[in-house]
This record gives C-alpha cells, structure tokens and sequence, in this order.
C-alpha cells in the first residue's frame, strides 16, 4: 500500500470541524456527550439535536482544549464553560481510533508520529485526574 493511500485512511484525514448550537428556546446545548476517561473510553456524541456533529464521533477538542484522556464530568465542564457557538473537532471511530481508550493507549506507534502526540496527550490528561498513593 502506497504511503498515500495510508494517509487517506488515517483517521486524522477524518477530523471536522463543527460548531454546536444552542438548542431551542431553553438554551441547551446541540449535543449530548458519553464516554470518558472514567469508562475507559473516548469522549464520543451519543445525541446531536441540533446538528452540527454526527453521533458516534469521537470528540478530540472542545474549543481549543484537548479533551482526550478526560472524564466526562471534566468533558462537560469544557463543553458548558466555552462561548457560543461551541466549535469541536470531532473524527468517526475506525479500526486505529475506535471508542476503547485503553486499546488505544496499548498500541506501539512511531516516535513523533501524530497517533505518538495524541497519546501523549491523552496520558497527560489522565495525569490530571491521578491520584498518588503510598
């Protein structure tokens, strides 16, 4: 397989970006979120009343912030806390980037390859939420 046909299916060439609305005349938000950290998966949308995400899709940023390796309280806290319209960038799970948190933290990737940082990233995020014992 050429390099370019493994580029096109990388699931970074699958990021979009949308923007949530605020949901009818109760000023809800357009999207719903299940998953993180504390259930060893991805944050992901369960529901998208108002458009502007596909349910399913795994959630990589809420504004600017990182949201990989987050619980979902501390995801919801991102998502309430950015100005309206709210922009994410969401990607559809595939065979690299599926749902499973930890199945994704066990794999072997390349030093510095993008699937390397966003291990990283998510590492550091769930660094946040450790606590140390003795």
């Amino acid at each position: 397989m050429s390099k370019a046909t493994v580029k096109k299916l990388h699931w970074r060439s699958k990021v979009q970006e949308s923007f949530v609305p605020l949901g009818g005349a109760s000023g809800e938000l357009g999207v719903a979120i299940g998953g993180g950290a504390d259930y060893g998966e991805f944050p992901f949308v369960t529901a998208a009343p108002g458009g502007g995400a596909t349910v399913g899709d795994i959630i990589l940023e809420i504004g600017s912030t990182p949201v990989l390796g987050l619980t979902l309280g501390d995801v919801r806290g991102v998502l309430n806390s950015c100005p309206h319209p709210i922009r994410i960038k969401t990607v559809l799970p595939g065979s690299t980037l599926c749902k499973d948190l930890r199945l994704y933290l066990s794999k072997c990737f390349t030093p510095g390859s993008m699937d390397s940082q966003l291990q990283q990233v998510i590492r550091e995020n769930l660094y946040l939420r450790a606590v140390p014992c003795e």
